[in-house]
């Protein structure tokens, strides 16, 4: 089992932090049917070899410097009269200059940014010396003009992470684990090409779902042995668990009737065996689509629950202690699917997926370091 490392750095525009272009990916994406979601089991990896340039070192940097973190480095609103606050922190709100060089396209309040026109525009936040720029946007005046657009348009992601240089090596997630299906199993091979998060550990299994965890005939391989899942975790001592699991439930009526009953008694396992664990609940991601199939009830039937279900935990993870990372809201396109930029086959992503998912996790660890909470 492979452990990773992460350490998020901000955005070149952002006041005191590093480098903001993301390593592409050097390879071909790993192929799995559409139909099957299912890869196998992992197994232990060896350790990364000793990097050649010194790693950075996860200290926090006091909240008193105000850094600036903004939630995305892009967006494009579909309709006019949408709005979205992108503001994270750390500095007071009403300290930040916010400024739109075309409000008659995006305008911006305090952070809450309002598509107005079609169009395009620079939105800036500046304080004292630091500025970071988000480039926004807007497709459509209507529903229905919107709809109107072409496909290739429609399937852009609505939303770009903020950039990270993903060369840096860090150690943040030093003492995770991050836990799932075969999506999950998947980022590692995207991963490994580069070490992008250093030595966190994968406990992945292809084909598994909350349900199986419950019912124990889906468990987990950790140091070459197959176990519970709360056993794993426990015998890994992490200190945080991110957890991205529920796809294979939301998609079948009778595992979704028991999805939060199942999150309970998942939850109540892990705490008992690793009371000090801290656990993030990473949201579901929608299924991706052709053209064609894009117009299939089905496809749509299964995103629209997708996004429901992801609202209900994030409320869930709130009630129970838990942490919450929005991942949806990042590889989406304008309607509700998996962005084809991100798009491998169906159900998982490509490696541009898989990277912007990384980057996402590395800039809010940053965020997390400098004082921020998810």
């Amino acid at each position: 089992m492979k452990k990773i490392l992460v350490w998020l750095v901000l955005a070149a525009t952002v006041f005191s932090l590093c480098g903001c272009a993301a390593k592409p990916a050097e390879t071909a994406q790993p192929q799995v049917p559409a139909e099957t979601p299912a890869v196998t089991q992992t197994t232990p990896a060896t350790q990364h070899p000793a990097e050649t340039e010194p790693v950075v070192q996860e200290t926090a940097v006091p909240a008193s410097e105000g850094n600036l973190f903004l939630k995305v480095s892009a967006i494009t609103f579909s309709v006019v009269g949408e709005s979205e606050d992108i503001y994270l922190g750390l500095v007071p709100r009403e300290l930040v200059t916010w400024e739109s060089d075309d409000p008659s396209v995006v305008s911006v309040e305090n952070g809450v940014l309002t598509a107005v026109g079609v169009g395009t525009t620079t939105v800036r936040a500046t304080y004292e010396d630091q500025q970071v720029a988000v480039e926004a946007g807007c497709l459509a005046q209507t529903q229905e003009e919107l709809e109107g657009l072409d496909f290739e348009v429609l399937s852009q992601p609505k939303r770009l992470p903020p950039e990270v240089d993903m060369s840096v090596p860090c150690t943040y997630f030093d003492n995770c684990a991050i836990v799932g299906d075969s999506i999950t199993y998947m980022m590692l091979q995207v991963e490994s090409k580069g070490n992008y998060l250093g030595n966190m550990l994968f406990m992945a299994k292809g084909g598994t779902s909350l349900n199986g965890f419950v019912l124990r005939f889906k468990n987990i391989y950790f140091q070459g042995i197959e176990m519970n899942l709360e056993d794993a975790i426990a015998a890994s001592k992490v200190d945080r668990m991110y957890i991205l699991i529920g796809s294979n439930d939301i998609g079948s009526e009778p595992q979704r009737e028991l999805f939060f009953e199942n999150w309970d008694i998942l939850l109540g396992r892990i705490r008992e065996k690793s009371p000090d664990v801290e656990i993030v609940m990473v949201s579901n991601i929608p299924q991706s689509a052709t053209e064609y199939e894009a117009k299939q009830s089905h496809f749509i039937n299964y995103n629209n629950l997708i996004r429901e279900y992801n609202e209900k935990m994030k409320q869930y993870a709130a009630e129970n202690g838990c942490l919450y990372l929005d991942l949806h809201c990042y590889v989406e396109d304008h309607c509700g699917r998996m962005s084809m930029n991100y798009h491998l086959d169906g159900f998982h992503p490509n490696d541009a997926g898989y990277m912007t998912w990384m980057k996402i996790m590395r800039y809010y660890a940053q965020y997390e370091l400098e004082g921020g909470t998810l």
